[in-house]
C-alpha cells in the first residue's frame, strides 16, 4: 500500500510538475511576447527620439540663421545709410568746391590789370581751400568705396544664409 501511495503521489507530482511547467511555459511565452513588444515599442521611441534630435538641430541652425538675416540686415541699413551722409557731404562739398573755383576766376579777372597784394593773398588762400577740399572729396571718394565693397560682401553673405534658410524651412 505504501507502495501504491507513493505511486500516487508521484503521479499527482508528476501532474503538477506537468501542470506547473506548462503553466509555466505559458507564463515565459508571455513575458517573451511582453519583452518583444518593449523592444519594439524602445527602438520605435529611439527612432523617434533621433529623428527629433535632428530635427531639433536643424530648427537650431534656422534660428541662429534668422538671427544672423536679422543682424546682417541692420548692419547693411547702417552701412546704407552712412554711405547716404557721405554722398551728401560729398555733394555739399562738390558745391563748395565749385563756388571757390567761381570766387577763385573773380579775384584772377579782377588781377589782370593791377597787381593788388590783398587780392593774390585771397587767390592763394582759395587755391589752398580749394586743394584742401578737392583732398576730402578723395577721402570721401574712397569711403564711399568701401561702404559699396561691405555693403555687396554683407549682401553675398545674406544670400548664403537665406538659401540655406529656404531650403530648409518649410514655408
Amino acid at each position: 500500500m505504501l507502495k501504491k501511495m507513493t505511486m500516487s503521489l508521484l503521479i499527482c507530482f508528476c501532474f503538477s510538475l506537468t501542470a506547473f511547467a506548462n503553466e509555466e511555459a505559458e507564463i515565459i511565452a508571455l513575458e517573451i511576447r511582453n519583452l518583444s513588444t518593449s523592444v519594439d515599442r524602445l527602438t520605435q521611441l529611439l527612432y523617434e527620439q533621433g529623428q527629433q534630435k535632428e530635427q531639433n538641430e536643424i530648427l537650431r541652425k534656422l534660428d541662429i540663421a534668422v538671427a544672423y538675416l536679422n543682424f546682417r540686415s541692420r548692419r547693411i541699413e547702417m552701412l546704407e545709410r552712412d554711405r547716404q551722409n557721405n554722398q551728401t557731404s560729398k555733394n555739399r562739398l562738390e558745391d563748395i568746391l565749385q563756388q571757390l573755383e567761381s570766387r577763385l576766376e573773380q579775384l584772377e579777372d579782377e588781377n589782370i590789370g593791377e597787381q593788388d597784394e590783398d587780392n593774390l593773398a585771397a587767390q592763394n588762400d582759395t587755391r589752398e581751400q580749394i586743394n584742401m577740399f578737392k583732398q576730402r572729396l578723395a577721402r570721401i571718394d574712397e569711403s564711399l568705396f568701401d561702404f559699396d565693397n561691405q555693403i555687396v560682401e554683407l549682401r553675398n553673405q545674406l544670400d548664403d544664409v537665406e538659401s540655406f534658410v529656404e531650403r530648409n524651412l518649410e514655408l
